[in-house]
């Protein structure tokens, strides 16, 4: 769709005058990755004109791992990971650190850009339950009992590329695993569970627990975005649903007809649960793997949208196609916020 400049100015203003958040980034493995290819100051070189020029005061970093480091070198790059996010963090004044609510308010206060860590997936936590304390000291507050792949909780469902039904719940293990971290104040990210997992967190959760990077099934069929029951169940315990920006789950790639699609899933997620119940989730992938190859290789272009600076066109679109200006306020970062609000220590 062609954007009317109207509608991208409005989005432009409301992108610098309103919380803009992104519930999915993979920043501290791409940090890691940067650093390992011999980078400096990373962190400021590679995300921060583009997080402040779409305006972004919010993103939730995961710690995500690649099959190849599991099961023995898991927890050694799970801590890498969270090390050289600290790091580069701390040379950074313009971000900060979320652990609570004070910190989530002082980086919107101060125009910061705050950085709230989680795990993707716990399969270098396994069973060892007391390593989430020490994962909580360090700073995560939140986590997915998997990703893509069958561990010792639960099953992920396929990865974003395949269409293929994974059956099995949680474990014994996986209960006792949302249970240990309600206790300490994670949240939860459902994200990557399969099927038989959502509804065992149904059964299971008694807290708010949130999709920070899936779409609409009803919209584009992947066993990786969710069902419309799902969504309702979800919504109907004060989650939130992040938009994922890759093209194997909003159906098309770059381009303007991408922008329709995203808008599409957005506005049809936002009609059956509620505007305030849907949020922003990306996941930008094409720049984990330009971190990966050191930038020699060309990029899959499996994102949607170009990097965040891109954000306020989605933003744009969704205001031209009739969504209320206080319903996208809450969808570029306030539903997110408020979600935050609820389950991080005060």
């Amino acid at each position: 769709m062609q954007i009317q400049e109207q509608y991208m100015e409005q989005a432009r203003k409301l992108h610098q005058a309103c919380p803009v958040a992104d519930a999915h980034l993979d920043l501290a493995g791409e940090l890691l990755l940067h650093v390992n290819n011999g980078e400096r100051e990373a962190l400021r070189r590679h995300y921060l004109d583009e997080l402040r020029e779409g305006g972004f005061n919010l993103v939730v970093s995961s710690v995500y791992l690649e099959n190849e480091y599991l099961p023995e070198m898991g927890l050694r790059k799970a801590m890498d990971q969270i090390g050289v996010l600290l790091e580069e963090l701390d040379q950074n004044e313009e971000f900060l650190l979320v652990k609570n609510v004070r910190d989530l308010d002082r980086a919107l206060e101060e125009d910061r850009i705050g950085v709230l860590l989680y795990l993707e997936g716990m399969d270098f936590v396994g069973t060892d339950f007391h390593l989430l304390r020490t994962l909580w000291e360090a700073g995560v507050r939140g986590a997915s009992l998997t990703w893509s792949r069958r561990n010792a909780l639960a099953s992920g469902c396929c990865v974003a590329s395949k269409r293929i039904p994974v059956p099995g719940g949680l474990t014994d293990e996986g209960v006792e695993a949302v249970r240990r971290m309600e206790d300490l104040g994670m949240f939860l990210d459902i994200s990557h569970l399969n099927d038989d997992g959502f509804e065992d967190v149904c059964a299971v959760a008694s807290k708010p627990f949130a999709a920070t990077h899936s779409n609409s099934r009803t919209i584009y069929f992947n066993y990786r975005n969710l069902t419309d029951e799902q969504m309702k169940k979800l919504a109907a315990q004060r989650g939130v649903i992040g938009l994922n920006g890759c093209r194997f789950l909003v159906g098309k790639g770059q381009g303007e007809e991408a922008l329709d699609w995203l808008c599409s899933h957005l506005e049809y997620m936002a009609g059956l649960v509620g505007a305030d119940k849907v949020g922003y989730g990306f996941d930008f992938c094409d720049a984990y793997d330009d971190a990966r190859d050191g930038g020699t290789q060309k990029k899959n272009h499996n994102d949607c949208l170009v990097s965040h600076c891109h954000v306020p066109e989605l933003t744009a679109a969704l205001l031209q196609r009739g969504m209320s200006e206080e319903d996208v306020k809450g969808v570029i970062g306030g539903n997110w916020i408020r979600y935050f609000r609820q389950v991080l220590p005060k």
